[in-house]
């Protein structure tokens, strides 16, 4: 008598957890969230032709080919999923330090953009009366919050200063001589901006007219139709950025154990496929400019094993519960 129909065989709306791992390994990453998993199994066959009738019926079928593949998105961005997926060696580390460059002399290219060779630039203007005199070169300090300085630029009214350490504030003498030589600032701004000026430091360059700026990679690009002299000079901050890189496509193939095991709270039977041991192939586009998340899309070909015991080399799928 057959079994009696049940919804509960019914897998519907899936989720779980997919690991990866080496080749006959014990131990494995988690992938993260993926956008999707997918198993295909495909069977190709020889078929053999009367050559008795006009009908060429088929009178033999004979297997030729099986083949098992897997395809995924990978949502998360992790190092190892990158090196995976990208077919790549270990991450390296390029980390930048906080610091400040002054009076640099970059070689600029009229209308293209270079690298200053720092991200996230930044300088700090304080804006308010000055008293006595200021020069560029001179190092000022906070009366009240001990905040450091160096002047990159004086103008009318404000200073720009670059190798800042603390924090100053407003009200306060920022002095280059106590009492003497200093600026009281109303406003204190930290500018996505560098200080670009002449060789001497007099003249300022004005971003937007004579130069354009990317300050979260450090790319300057000088106007043609500005005023920038190859002699001009650029001082600013930067950040303390971590930086990992990873040389793609440099591995000749990945080869890995892939484990999925679906959530025990899903709809359908709770199941758990065990793959011995799968290439990885990139798949399809992975958008670096779009809308919602970028997917990396891969593809898996189900390979033999052959550490495993005959009839085992593939596969297993378990049924639990």
């Amino acid at each position: 008598m057959p079994l009696a129909p049940s919804a509960n065989n019914v897998r519907y709306n899936g989720t779980g957890r997919t690991y990866a791992g080496a080749v006959g390994g014990s131990s494995f990453d988690l992938l993260g969230d993926l956008e999707n998993l997918n198993f295909n199994l495909s069977v190709s066959t020889d078929k053999m032709k009367t050559n008795l009738h006009a009908s060429r019926a088929t009178i033999l079928e004979v297997e030729s080919e099986r083949e098992a593949s897997l395809s995924f998105g990978l949502r998360e961005m992790t190092n190892e999923n990158l090196k995976m997926a990208l077919l790549s060696g270990s991450f390296n580390a390029l980390n930048q330090s906080a610091s400040y460059v002054y009076q640099a002399n970059p070689t600029l290219a009229a209308d293209l953009f270079i690298e200053l060779g720092h991200m996230n630039v930044f300088s700090t203007k304080l804006t308010g009366v000055i008293t006595g005199s200021l020069a560029v070169g001179d190092t000022v300090t906070g009366g009240t919050s001990a905040a450091t300085g160096k002047i990159a630029f004086v103008g009318s009214g404000y200073v720009e200063l670059v190798n800042v350490s603390g924090t100053f504030q407003t009200g306060e003498q920022v002095y280059e001589t106590q009492d003497t030589n200093y600026i009281t600032p109303s406003g204190i701004e930290t500018l996505e901006d560098v200080v670009v000026t002449d060789s001497t430091g007099a003249i300022r360059r004005v971003q937007g007219t004579d130069y354009s700026l990317d300050p979260d990679y450090g790319y300057i690009r000088k106007l043609s139709t500005g005023s920038i002299a190859d002699e001009d000079v650029a001082s600013y901050d930067h950040e303390a950025v971590n930086t990992k890189y990873t040389w793609a496509m440099s591995a000749s193939s990945v080869q890995k154990k892939l484990i999925f095991a679906s959530d025990k709270n899903d709809q359908g039977p709770r199941m758990r496929w065990t793959f011995h041991k799968v290439q990885i192939n990139l798949n399809g586009d992975f958008p670096l400019i779009g809308s919602g998340a970028a997917i990396l899309g891969v593809n898996a070909t189900v390979l033999a094993d052959t550490t495993q015991p005959s009839g085992q080399e593939y596969f297993k799928t378990e049924i639990i519960g």
